[in-house]
């Protein structure tokens, strides 16, 4: 999504970089990650390209492995941190970082794909191999992944930034009366918000 505008850095940044099957990635295409209700594709070995069933977005996306959600996740949020004085600019460079990013710095992200980052962080947690590529990576590149180092930097940093509304309470007047300045409150049994 960064075209020919950023710096060379990020074309060599190694923790954007995946090995990956030639023919599955073409299938990708350009299009965002995201969740496919009912594909179009299906990779030999289950990734998915079809429909986003995320609220926000219906254009068409790719949808990877359980195992790599976490790890493309982390990822992303490494990106929006290091290369956050360039990401505002790479909206209108295509429309497939349009329907992805929006156009800040902070969150940089749009809703539908901020929420499903942050679930993919959740279910799918650092593994073993992701720490060993974070320090192969580390070993060559001089820096670190810090979203892999400390996943729960993932929620401090972005989970505030999503809008939010609140559930409604469960605990609501049962009863409410006033007479000649006579004030009378029953609450119902539940927890206070």
């Amino acid at each position: 999504y960064f075209g020919s505008s950023s710096s060379d850095t990020i074309y060599t940044d190694l923790f954007q970089l995946y090995p990956t099957d030639s023919y599955v990635n073409t299938r990708r295409n350009n299009y965002p990650y995201g969740t496919v209700g009912t594909p179009t594709w299906i990779s030999q070995n289950g990734s998915r390209l079809g429909p986003c069933t995320a609220a926000g977005y219906s254009g068409t996306v790719f949808e990877p492995l359980d195992a790599f959600k976490g790890d493309l996740a982390r990822t992303y949020f490494y990106i929006a941190t290091r290369y956050q004085h360039e990401m505002a600019g790479w909206t209108t460079l295509n429309s497939y970082g349009d329907a992805i990013l929006d156009s800040t710095a902070y969150p940089c992200f749009e809703d539908w794909f901020l929420t499903m980052l942050l679930q993919w962080n959740a279910d799918d947690p650092v593994s073993q191999k992701e720490t060993d590529r974070n320090n192969a990576v580390y070993a060559l590149q001089g820096n670190r992944n810090p979203f892999i180092d400390h996943p729960e930097y993932v929620d401090i940093i972005w989970a505030g930034a999503l809008p939010s509304v609140l559930p409604e309470p469960t605990n609501h007047a049962a009863s409410f009366s006033a007479h000649n300045i006579l004030l009378n409150w029953v609450d119902a049994v539940g927890a206070n918000l």
